[in-house]
């Protein structure tokens, strides 16, 4: 296992795989190619789990397209297609280190499972970890008998799949330091999967917008609310989600991302003396010569700087007060950061106004949209506040929590527990899942253990962004805290971890801003 397959190949085909696996329900004989597809996938994430574990971001959007395995029972089994990659990347590596253990005779000293390497320091690192799963633990058992198969799912989803995937990603991360091999950059790679699966998504936001849904194409959506919902003389778009704030709550975390991978990339600028314009194109990028100067643009800087407007246009359609707000959120810490950054030398200012400019273009933008909505308050904030108030009495009902997952099973006086306000009633907010507020919504689903948990790992993954953007400027790092910024603001009026997307995406960030710690 010495040898490393080559990443592109390797790519390549563990895309082919996943996409045979997701399509192929329609062909002849499935699920045989769904099962072929399968073994592709876990073939290849056996020789490059690195690679395979960049799946589980660019597909975890789609968790409400699952992959249809017909056949094997009366009701096709639905799986979401980054639960797969997760799965069999989890095994895969597991099965590497089995095999190298067995083959280099690993002894007790060398081994990674070695408990005298869990020391006060370890305890104390991954404490809140385990505060976590405890929690979701109490989350189960908490769960009302009708809502105990969605907390039992909800557990699996939210709290032990992403506590894998962080692992994952630790070790990705961790061997970065080590790795010799020219074609692989964990930062780098993770950042770009999880960037180009949020402009897939923001494009087919856009192109519902423009009258063309191609979503149905890709399977059938586990979500009865329409791609396309008329609010006012707005169109808001859902594009792969249920509900249009879905969408903007997943690419306000996406487009920061893509801003600093433009940034990373970023064009070079050189004097070159011409009587006429010209366009050609260069091995390093394209250049454009304009009288007596030239412009060389990087081509990754070109495409990650279209990804992060897609993004923002995705933002734009989705018509969600709290995305607007999230994405200027994230802009000022950008501009903030890049305006101090000593790496970017004696660019540094000019760059800094240029953030300050998009700012204000943010600014400007969100408050004409603003207008189409009915201002920054609008319909949905006092059906906000009548929510908070509810779940704020139903904590006082119950101090440790309801359950993960059970919001809905006290809210809808269909169940009998109900005390939600009369107003709401036969309205789309009495079938609400969750408070509209990131820690009314952690109280509920894990308690004040949980909240506690999730408290402790973002303030110390805020601190640790910090400490390494003084200790040496990273735009990856900064577009982290950007991203997360983003996500505090917006789940201040909606939801912050408690979606299958939102959980992965927030441990992806943890991982990124403490990995340079590390």
């Amino acid at each position: 296992m010495s040898e490393r397959l080559p990443a592109s190949p390797a790519l390549v085909g563990l895309a082919a795989g996943l996409a045979l696996f997701f399509w192929g329900d329609a062909l002849p004989l499935a699920p045989l190619p769904q099962l072929l597809g399968l073994a592709v996938f876990a073939e290849l994430a056996f020789l490059r789990p690195d690679l395979a574990l960049l799946f589980v971001p660019l597909t975890a959007p789609l968790y409400l397209i699952p992959a249809a395995l017909p056949g094997l029972r009366a009701v096709p089994l639905r799986l979401p297609l980054h639960e797969v990659a997760l799965l069999i990347t989890l095994a895969a590596t597991a099965a590497r280190w089995a095999l190298s253990a067995r083959r280099s005779m690993v002894n007790v000293q060398r081994s990674p499972f070695n408990l005298q390497r869990f020391n006060a320091q370890t305890f104390k690192r991954y404490l809140p970890h385990a505060l976590l799963l405890l929690a979701g633990v109490f989350g189960v058992l908490l769960a009302v008998p009708e809502g105990r198969a969605a907390a039992l799912r909800e557990f699996r989803w939210l709290i032990v799949e992403p506590l894998v995937f962080y692992a994952l990603l630790r070790r990705a991360l961790d061997e970065r330091r080590t790795m010799q091999a020219a074609d692989w950059d964990a930062r780098w790679s993770l950042v770009s999967a999880f960037v180009l699966g949020g402009v897939l998504v923001a494009a087919l936001g856009l192109l519902q917008f423009a009258g063309l849904d191609l979503v149905p194409l890709l399977g059938e959506k586990q979500s009865f609310s329409e791609n396309v919902v008329a609010a006012g003389p707005a169109r808001r778009v859902a594009s792969v989600y249920g509900h249009p704030n879905n969408l903007g709550l997943y690419l306000g975390r996406v487009w920061p991302l893509a801003a600093v991978l433009a940034l990373l990339q970023r064009a070079t600028h050189d004097a070159r003396r011409t009587t006429h314009d010209s366009v050609h194109a260069s091995t390093d990028g394209w250049s454009l010569v304009v009288g007596r100067r030239s412009l060389v643009i990087d081509r990754w800087s070109f495409v990650f700087g279209l990804a992060s407007f897609v993004c923002l246009m995705g933002i734009l359609v989705s018509f969600s007060r709290g995305a607007w707000l999230a994405a200027l959120t994230a802009a000022g810490v950008l501009a903030f950061g890049l305006a101090r950054s000593a790496a970017l030398g004696r660019r540094s200012s000019a760059v800094g106004r240029w953030s300050f400019v998009t700012v204000a273009a943010l600014a400007v933008v969100a408050g004409l949209a603003l207008m189409l909505r009915g201002g920054p308050g609008g319909g949905s904030l006092d059906a906000r506040v009548l929510l908070w108030r509810e779940a704020m009495e139903l904590i006082r009902m119950h101090p440790l929590g309801l359950g993960l997952d059970q919001f809905y099973y006290y809210h809808n006086p269909e169940f009998g527990r109900s005390i939600i306000a009369p107003s709401l009633i036969g309205t789309s907010e009495q079938y609400a899942s969750h408070p509209h507020n990131l820690v009314l919504d952690a109280w509920l689903n894990v308690g004040p253990l949980g909240l506690v948990a999730l408290a402790w790992l973002v303030a110390r993954g805020v601190r640790a962004g910090i400490r390494a953007l003084r200790r040496e400027p990273d735009l990856i790092t900064l577009g982290a805290l950007a991203a997360l910024a983003a996500g505090l603001v917006h789940g201040v009026v909606d939801v912050f971890y408690f979606v299958e997307d939102l959980a992965l995406v927030f441990w992806l960030l943890l991982a990124l801003l403490e990995g340079e710690e590390r």
